[in-house]
C-alpha cells in the first residue's frame, strides 16, 4: 500500500522506522528472539547469537537498507558507500563464523594466534579481519551488560520513553 507519510519522511531524511518494525516483525523469528533475550539477560552472548544477528540483518536487507530508513543516516549511509562498506561486510562475517569450531562459537576466548590463523585461512580473509570480528562481539557483549544493568530491554524502554 502507498504511505505517503513514510515516502514524504524518505524524502526529507527523516527515515521510516514504521517500515523497519514492519521487517522486524516479519523476518524474526519470536522464539530465537526469546531465545536470544533469555541469554542477553544472563549475560551470555557467544559468537552464534552473533551470526543470528549478521542473519537477520541480511534478512532485512542489509546494511544499506536499513541506514536508508534510520533518521539522519543518509550521510552515514553515503559515507559508508565510499568506504567500501556494503552487505559483503556481513556475509565475510558470517564467513568467518562458519569457519570456527562450535566451541570456539560458544567461547571466543579460546581464539589464540594459531586458531585464528585457520579460521582466517577457512574463510579467506586474514588475521586482522577476525580481530576486528572478535573486537566487534565484545563491545556487543559490553552493550548487552550495560542494557542488563538498566533493566534489560523494558528498562530500555522506559529510557526512551516507550514504555509504561
Amino acid at each position: 500500500t502507498f504511505e505517503p507519510e513514510r515516502i514524504a519522511g524518505r524524502i526529507l531524511g527523516m527515515g521510516d522506522i514504521v517500515s523497519i518494525v514492519e521487517k522486524a516483525a516479519a523476518t524474526i523469528d519470536a522464539e530465537e528472539a526469546e531465545k536470544l533475550a533469555e541469554r542477553m539477560g544472563k549475560g551470555q552472548f557467544d559468537m552464534n547469537d552473533l551470526r543470528m544477528q549478521l542473519r537477520q540483518m541480511q534478512n532485512m536487507g542489509g546494511i544499506g537498507a536499513l541506514a536508508g530508513m534510520l533518521p539522519g543516516m543518509k550521510k552515514a549511509k553515503q559515507a559508508m558507500a565510499q568506504s567500501g562498506m556494503n552487505d559483503r561486510v556481513l556475509l565475510r562475517m558470517d564467513a568467518i563464523i562458519g569457519s570456527m569450531t562450535p566451541k570456539e562459537r560458544a567461547r571466543p576466548e579460546l581464539l589464540n594466534a594459531k586458531r585464528k590463523i585457520r579460521v582466517a585461512k577457512g574463510s579467506g580473509v586474514q588475521v586482522q579481519d577476525i580481530n576486528k570480528l572478535i573486537k566487534m562481539h565484545q563491545e556487543m557483549g559490553k552493550a548487552m551488560k550495560q542494557i542488563k544493568k538498566m533493566g534489560g530491554l523494558a528498562g530500555l524502554g522506559k529510557l526512551f520513553g516507550c514504555g509504561s
